[in-house]
C-alpha cells in the first residue's frame, strides 16, 4: 500500500474534477489524503474513502507572509504524512507545494489546469507568478498541462522544463454519467441554452447576458440557464446582486450550484461557454458527452475540443456581436444539423477525453515513481 496525497486550493475542485482518480487509488488499497481548505465538499471526500486534511490558504491573495506560512504548512504536512507521491493542482499548490515537497524530499507531479486570469494579464502579479513557476516547476518529477496553447506558452516563456512537460486531456469526462440516453422531454417550443461553471466575468457571462438582451428584445426566442456557484474570492466574480438583477428577464434562469449537472444538461438544447481563456473545460466535455452542440470562444482550451461547424460554433472572445451571431446560428439551424453537431461532439470526447485516460495516467505516474 502506498500513501498518495492530492493537493488543491478547494475541496470542491478535488471532488468534482478528480473524484474518479481518487476512487481508483482507494479501490486499489492505497491510502489517499486530500489536502485542501475546508468547504462543503470536504466531507464528501471522506465519504468516498479518502482522508481530508484542512489547510487554510488565501487562494487569490498576494501577501508574501501568508504565502510563506502556506509553504511551511505544506512542508509540515508532507513530513507528517510521508507520502510516496503527491499530486498538485492549482497555482499556489503547484508553486508552494513544490518548494515544500522538494525540501521534504518527496516525489510530486504538478498539474497546470489552465493559465487563467493571472496569465491573461500583464502586470506585476503575473510577472511574480512567472518567476515563481520558473523557480518551482523544475523540481517536479513530471508536469501536466491541458492544451497545446498552454504547452507552447509554458515552453516559450521558460516556465517549465520541456522534458518534463506533457499534455493530458484535462480531468476527462464520465461517459456513463454524461450520456445522451439521459435526455429529458422538455416544454415544446422553449429553446434552452445552458452554461455550467463558476459565475465569473472571465467566463464571458456579461457578454452572454448582453447577447441575450439583443436576441430577446422584441420577443422571447430562447432561454438561458446558468448553473454554478459564486466564487467570491475570485477577482472576476459576478456578484449575487448582479445575478439578481438578471432575474428580471423572463428568459433567464439561475439554478445555482448543483451536484447533478448531467440532469441540468439533459433538459437543454445547446451549451455555451464564451470564456476568455481555459485549460481543458470539463463543462464542455460534459456537454459534448450529452450530445449537446457547443458555442465556445476561439481561445485556448475551447478550440482544443470544439471545431467550428463540426461539433459546435466558435465565436470571438469579449465580443457580444460575435456571440449573438453564434447563438442565432444555432437557434435557426435545421434540427437534423444541430443533432449531428451533438453526435460529433459525443464521438470526439469518447475517443479523446474519456476520464479513464486521466485515471490511467495517474496510475502510470505511481508505477513509474515506485520503480525508481
Amino acid at each position: 500500500m502506498k500513501t498518495i496525497l492530492f493537493s488543491a486550493n478547494t475541496s470542491w475542485y478535488l471532488y468534482n474534477f478528480r473524484q474518479s482518480t481518487l476512487k481508483k487509488f482507494v479501490e486499489l488499497g492505497h491510502e489517499v489524503i486530500c489536502i485542501a481548505p475546508q468547504d462543503q465538499y470536504s466531507k464528501k471526500l471522506d465519504k468516498i474513502g479518502t482522508k481530508h486534511v484542512n489547510i487554510s490558504m488565501d487562494n487569490k491573495g498576494t501577501n508574501p507572509m501568508k504565502d510563506l506560512a502556506l509553504f511551511f504548512k505544506f512542508y509540515l504536512l508532507y513530513r507528517k504524512y510521508d507520502p510516496d507521491l503527491i499530486f498538485h493542482f492549482t497555482i499556489k499548490n503547484n508553486i508552494y507545494g513544490s518548494l515544500a515537497g522538494f525540501l521534504a524530499r518527496k516525489k510530486f507531479i504538478n498539474n497546470i489546469t489552465g493559465l487563467g486570469t493571472i496569465f491573461i494579464n500583464d502586470n506585476l502579479i503575473s510577472k511574480l507568478v512567472y518567476f515563481m513557476y520558473r523557480l518551482s516547476q523544475p523540481l517536479a518529477e513530471l508536469i501536466f498541462c491541458q492544451n497545446k496553447d498552454d504547452y507552447k506558452l509554458l515552453i516559450e516563456n521558460n516556465l517549465v522544463p520541456a522534458e518534463k512537460l506533457k499534455i493530458l486531456p484535462g480531468s476527462g469526462v464520465n461517459l456513463d454519467k454524461f450520456h445522451p440516453k439521459n435526455h429529458k422531454i422538455k416544454k415544446a417550443g422553449e429553446f434552452r441554452f445552458v452554461y455550467t461553471g463558476r459565475m465569473l466575468a472571465d467566463k464571458g457571462l456579461n457578454e452572454l447576458i448582453g447577447a441575450f438582451k439583443i436576441i430577446n428584445q422584441n420577443s422571447i426566442r430562447c432561454h438561458l440557464w446558468l448553473c454554478g456557484y459564486i466564487d467570491k474570492k475570485n477577482n472576476s466574480a459576478i456578484t449575487l446582486n448582479e445575478i439578481k438583477s438578471w432575474k428580471k428577464y423572463t428568459w433567464f434562469n439561475w439554478i445555482g450550484p448543483s451536484d447533478n449537472v448531467s440532469e441540468i444538461l439533459a433538459q437543454c438544447d445547446c451549451f455555451v461557454l464564451p470564456s476568455y481563456r481555459e485549460g481543458m473545460p470539463k463543462s464542455i466535455l460534459e456537454a459534448c458527452a450529452m450530445n449537446l452542440p457547443v458555442i465556445a470562444t476561439d481561445v485556448p482550451g475551447c478550440r482544443e475540443i470544439i471545431t467550428d461547424n463540426f461539433n459546435g460554433i466558435l465565436c470571438m472572445p469579449k465580443n457580444i456581436d460575435s456571440l449573438k451571431s453564434a447563438l442565432l446560428k444555432i437557434l435557426t439551424m435545421d434540427t437534423t444539423q444541430r443533432i449531428q453537431l451533438g453526435k460529433n461532439g459525443r464521438e470526439r470526447v469518447t475517443n479523446l477525453y474519456d476520464e479513464k485516460i486521466v485515471v490511467q495516467s495517474a496510475l502510470n505516474c505511481l508505477n513509474k515513481i515506485s520503480k525508481k
